[in-house]
This record gives structure tokens, C-alpha cells and sequence, in this order.
């Protein structure tokens, strides 16, 4: 190597750090620009209300790319939990048994299917077209955040006096109009007395910084800032730039234990008064010392969730057996099946064996 070159990459890498300073100035200015509320966990632990979770999740059976159709099996699940002290240690203690709704169905971009199904299908197909690569991905999500609201629309209607959170952020694509059921959630919960919000696992939102996501730049900036339970609202001007998706909650990034990994957005119902007593009832439910600063709710809902995936071989022999009695030519079906990656499924006809 020339010494020459070397010295042109030295003089280049001193130019761009002091671009890093200045873009750090810049963002530490902005910081400056949000308002950080500290709070506390309740001085009542006994009395916060219990904690209703609801979380999704899929499994695709079959994929048959060449029609551009699916069958998959969706899953919701609900937990309920409720807090109890015992020798001045806080217990998190299952208030219900963990509740699963399976359904089966076929996505697909086919419109013969698509107009004798319902019409959201429809709707979601349209948006889910504009996304190559991902459209069943995006198809399935869609319709599985679908599946979540109605039940979290049946739980606002028949629970009351408890807390409400489904998992992911509280926001549909305007184009799948949803605005009717997320009314009759908010209007349900209103009467019902049900704190409810939409707690995001993981988010790619890029509306404080261009450079890192919201929740990693929080955490890199406001973690030394605010050592105690904090929460930031996020301004409505800044949410406004998502302007394909209909907003259902006021959009906070939180840090809901001391010690939490990351900085997760809190989307609480529009037009409540409760804020405070939601921030603190949820951080009473994030004490897991396993996974500090997520609430126990959902982490066990999603892993009940999820189960749908473990037993996908199970459901998939269930289906071929449905096949055999229906008379269908199912050799025929497994002939054509690919994987979710274009690939002809091997294992199949050794499960066909099976049967």
C-alpha cells in the first residue's frame, strides 16, 4: 500500500468524524426538543387491575406459488394475569387460563377466491400487492391483525375494570378501514372501564432520527439522562408523516424498568385520562427479571401464540387426512405444494405415508 493512499483515507476518516460530531451536536439539540416524564411503579401493588394480553401469529401449511394462493392456520391467543405480594415479593399469578383461537384459511391473490371471500381479504391483497418479495408475508400479518382486533373488540365488550394490551402499535393502513372497529374498542373500553393500549415489540419507525430506529436512539441518548421508569410523548406533528395508516392511540416511547433492554413504544387509547396510572400498572407487570422492561402478559402470550408454528407438522396431517375423507386427490395437492420459498416440500409424501 502507498503511504499516499493511506494518507487519503486517514484525511477522509478525520472529515467524516467531524461530521459524526456535528450530526451528534444536531440530535442532542433536537433531544433537547422532547419532553421526558419520569413516574413511579403504584404505591399499591395489590390494587393494580388485572392484565388482559393479546397476541397473533401464523403458520403457513401449504403455498401454492404458481396460483399465488395459501392456506394458512392463524392463532390468537389471550393471557390474563393479576398481581399478588407475598413476603414483600411481587408474584405475577395466571387470572384465567390461556385462551387460543385457531383459524384456518386460504390468502390469496386469485380474485376468484377473493370475491367469495369477505371483503377485507380484498383490501388486504390490494396493499399486501404493492410490497414485492414480502406479499404473503404481508397478506398474512394483515389479516392476523385483523383477527387480533375482533378479539380484543369481544374482550372490551365483556371484561371490565382491567387493563387491555395487544401486541404492536396501535395503527391500521387507511386502506383497510377499520376505523369502525377500533370505534367500538375505544367506545367499549370508555364504558367498561378498561385501560387500553398497543405495546410494540420491535419497531423500524424512524421519526425522531434518520439514522437509528426510535427505540435504539432513546435508549442510546436518554438512558444515561433518565436512570428511573420515564416515559416521551411523541409529537403529533411528527406522527403525521406516517400517512398511510389511521393512528388509534398517542404514540409514547417508554422505559418501563430500571434496567429494561430497550425502549418500547406505547400507544395509549386516544382521549383517555388514565396515562399515568397505564404507565405504572404496566411497570408493575415488567418486573421479569429474565426480560426487564416488557410486560409478563405478553410475553406469555407470545409464546403461546407462536405455538402454532411448533405444531405445524401435526396440523398438516390433519389437513391431509381432511383431504383422504373429502375425496380430494391429495397426492395431487402435494405435487403442487411449495414452501414459502418456492420450494417442493420432500418430507411430504413421507407424511402422506403416515396416514
Amino acid at each position: 500500500m502507498r503511504v499516499q493512499d493511506i494518507q487519503s483515507v486517514v484525511d477522509l476518516l478525520k472529515l467524516a468524524k467531524i461530521g459524526l460530531e456535528e450530526k451528534k451536536e444536531r440530535e442532542e439539540n433536537e433531544l433537547e426538543a422532547l419532553d421526558a416524564v419520569e413516574f413511579n411503579l403504584p404505591e399499591n401493588l395489590n390494587g393494580v387491575k388485572p392484565l388482559i394480553s393479546v397476541d397473533g401469529s401464523y403458520a403457513f401449511l401449504f403455498s401454492f406459488l404458481g396460483a399465488e394462493t395459501w392456506i394458512v392456520m392463524f392463532r390468537i391467543a389471550t393471557t390474563e394475569y393479576k398481581i399478588e405480594i407475598k413476603n414483600g415479593e411481587i408474584h405475577y399469578c395466571m387470572n384465567a387460563s390461556p385462551k387460543v383461537y385457531d383459524h384456518l384459511n386460504v390468502i390469496s391473490f386469485n380474485e376468484i377466491i377473493l370475491a367469495s371471500q369477505p371483503k377485507v381479504y380484498s383490501k388486504t391483497a390490494d396493499i399486501a400487492s404493492n410490497f414485492e418479495g414480502r406479499r404473503s408475508n404481508i397478506f398474512a400479518s394483515n389479516i392476523m391483525s385483523y383477527l387480533e382486533d375482533l378479539t380484543l373488540d369481544k374482550i372490551s365488550k365483556t371484561r371490565k375494570n382491567c387493563i387491555l394490551l395487544k401486541d404492536g402499535a396501535l395503527l391500521t393502513f387507511k386502506a383497510l378501514e377499520r376505523e369502525s372497529i377500533y370505534r367500538n374498542i375505544l367506545s367499549n373500553c370508555r364504558e367498561n372501564n378498561i385501560m387500553f393500549a398497543g405495546v410494540s415489540k420491535s419497531t423500524s419507525t424512524h421519526l425522531l432520527n434518520d439514522f437509528y430506529t426510535d427505540d435504539y436512539f432513546l435508549k442510546k441518548y436518554y438512558d444515561k439522562k433518565y436512570a428511573n421508569l420515564t416515559y416521551v410523548p411523541i409529537p403529533e406533528e411528527l406522527i403525521k408523516k406516517q400517512t398511510k395508516f389511521d393512528i388509534w392511540g398517542d404514540v409514547h416511547f417508554a422505559k418501563l424498568h430500571k434496567e429494561a433492554l430497550k425502549w418500547f413504544r406505547v400507544d395509549i387509547a386516544k382521549e383517555m385520562d388514565y396515562k399515568d396510572d397505564l404507565f405504572s400498572s404496566i411497570a408493575a407487570y415488567s418486573m421479569i427479571k429474565l426480560i426487564p422492561g416488557y410486560p409478563i402478559g405478553l410475553i406469555e402470550t407470545h409464546k403461546v401464540a407462536k405455538s402454532v408454528r411448533d405444531f405445524k407438522e401435526s396440523y398438516l396431517l390433519e389437513l391431509l387426512e381432511s383431504f383422504k375423507k373429502l375425496g380430494l386427490d391429495f397426492k395431487d395437492v402435494l405435487d403442487g405444494a411449495v414452501d414459502i420459498d418456492g420450494r417442493q416440500y420432500k418430507s411430504f409424501h413421507e407424511i402422506l405415508d403416515q396416514i
